[in-house]
């Protein structure tokens, strides 16, 4: 059994700036095979866009730490978006891409554990974003994944990080911890097709992801397989 990683639709999903500066063909795409879902994107855009509007991003206090943490969240994707182009199974791929989260990993745990968990007026929205995704693929380290998720509780609630980016980590922990997953975020390959994580409450997981503002589960696994280039479902 081939488990593969699933991570690009992490800071779509999560209705951050990832989304706002989503490309139009990845819309054009997903229009076309996931209707639902690409409505939902531009619903997403018009959000963050509104968001800007009314509360314009102030210049960060460490706009050195904002740097870096950007280059390392480029480096994060640029590999990842090698490996879904080479195709999942590639291997010089994915020493590439685990060469890379090695690299990351103790740098984002020694910010953490310097000064915690970068704010927005440490280092912008955009700075907060990238250390998250930084954390959503530490998996080497799932004891510092459930620190963090620790740590970001309360933010949720005073807008400092978005539910959608607190859930999509609270998944990561529970599969990592051999747990059910809470919103049916986390999916693996196995033999071609996609799978979801086992999960609490199936029945209900629907309910859970529209409270946090997280698209239907029929209409995440059309993505997923749309950026995946997985075959529909049968």
């Amino acid at each position: 059994m081939h488990k593969a990683w699933l991570w690009g639709l992490a800071g779509l999903l999560a209705g951050t700036v990832a989304v706002a500066q989503a490309a139009d063909s990845d819309d054009a795409q997903m229009a076309r095979q996931c209707p639902n879902l690409a409505a939902w994107i531009q619903a997403k855009k018009a959000e963050v866009a509104a968001q800007r509007k009314a509360h314009p991003p102030t210049k960060p206090v460490e706009p050195a730490l904002r740097t870096e943490l950007l280059k390392m969240s480029d480096a994060d994707q640029k590999v990842r978006n090698a490996l879904i182009a080479a195709g999942t199974q590639n291997q010089a791929a994915i020493k590439a891409m685990l060469a890379v989260d090695a690299h990351n990993l103790p740098r984002i745990k020694q910010i953490d554990a310097k000064q915690g968990f970068p704010t927005r007026a440490q280092v912008g929205r955009d700075g907060v974003q990238a250390a998250w995704l930084l954390v959503q693929h530490a998996d080497r380290d799932p004891v510092f994944q459930a620190h963090v998720l620790a740590e970001l509780q309360p933010r949720v609630r005073d807008g400092g990080i978005s539910a959608q980016e607190y859930t999509l980590l609270t998944d990561r922990v529970l599969v990592a911890q051999h747990k059910p997953q809470r919103y049916g975020t986390q999916f693996k390959v196995v033999k071609g097709k996609l799978q979801a994580d086992p999960m609490e409450d199936p029945a209900h997981v629907d309910k859970r992801r529209l409270g946090i503002g997280l698209p239907s589960m029929a209409d995440y696994e059309c993505a997923l397989r749309t950026y995946y280039h997985l075959p529909a479902k049968p």
